[in-house]
């Protein structure tokens, strides 16, 4: 963000987001379905601690366009897991912004308007790698077959799995 029509925007955004879960709060309260409501309340904490986890890889324009990627798109939902001591990637920023905008944005493009779609981005940091997992469910267009293309051209990607419901790819990144 650098100038303050950007921190503008994300806190109108930041706020959009945070109505939309109290008003999901005060809907099941009125709904007496408390059991709900902490399932919300622990998927917001889940939710915020991975977005927490994601700014310490130390890699700013990757966290910037995963943790506005929800903001602007309207054809599926990102969701980010990270599992394992997070280390930086700031030498590896570059290609990782690249492969990370390659897949998302390919995956909402290929994405059906008729159904929710949902990616799940999970970084499994080890001793000595971090692995991302692409895990899409949802509708894609012609089965997914760009994505199958893509993959072959792609030597840091792996296709581990594709049909017209689900996709799963994989890129590992070694620690530096």
């Amino acid at each position: 963000m650098t100038n303050h029509f950007d921190v503008v925007e994300a806190l109108r955004h930041a706020r959009h987001d945070w109505l939309n879960i109290m008003q999901l709060i005060k809907g099941n309260l009125a709904l007496k379905r408390y059991d709900r409501i902490a399932d919300i309340i622990d998927e917001v904490a889940r939710q915020s601690s991975s977005e927490s986890e994601i700014s310490n890889i130390q890699a700013p324009s990757v966290s910037y366009f995963l943790l506005t990627f929800n903001w602007f798109c309207r054809e599926m939902k990102l969701e980010m897991d990270v599992a394992g001591d997070v280390f930086s990637l700031a030498k590896q920023e570059q290609e990782l912004l690249r492969i990370c905008k390659q897949i998302i944005e390919r995956l909402a493009r290929e994405s059906t308007l008729d159904t929710e779609n949902h990616l799940l981005l999970t970084f499994l940091f080890t001793d000595q790698q971090c692995e991302l997992t692409f895990d899409y469910q949802g509708t894609l267009q012609q089965e997914g077959q760009s994505l199958v293309e893509y993959a072959a051209r792609e030597p840091a990607v792996e296709l581990v799995e594709v049909s017209k419901q689900e996709c799963v790819l994989l890129t590992r990144f070694t620690r530096s």
